[in-house]
């Protein structure tokens, strides 16, 4: 539940103020989203094929421990939100990108 600028975490059972903008970035390929720290609140995934799968890091190169990963038997596009959200330290990673035609995420 959102209230003004507040958002109420379910899990911590407190009231958190809410970003003020989200920045976006869209992905084709595996790499860099964001470097540095970030909250990441939600992922939108347009996949081109069935069996879709798709991975993210704390990290600012390849092969770190996945901190988020998801596969999909379907070729829909959907997204996934994070309640409360994913909290980054080295940066956002996108680590692997398996039939995906492209991939946004939406981090403060």
């Amino acid at each position: 539940m959102q209230i003004g600028t507040w958002l109420w975490n379910h899990l911590l059972r407190l009231w958190e103020r809410s970003p003020a903008v989200v920045s976006t970035t869209r992905m084709v390929a595996t790499g860099q989203v964001a470097p540095g720290a970030h909250k990441l609140y939600w992922v939108a995934c347009n996949p081109s094929a069935g069996n879709s799968d798709w991975a993210i890091t704390d990290d600012t190169a390849a092969l770190g421990v996945i901190i988020v990963e998801h596969f999909h038997t379907d070729r829909e596009s959907h997204n996934t939100n994070f309640i409360p959200h994913i909290q980054f330290h080295d940066g956002i990673w996108l680590e692997r990108l398996v039939a995906m035609t492209s991939m946004t995420f939406g981090y403060v």
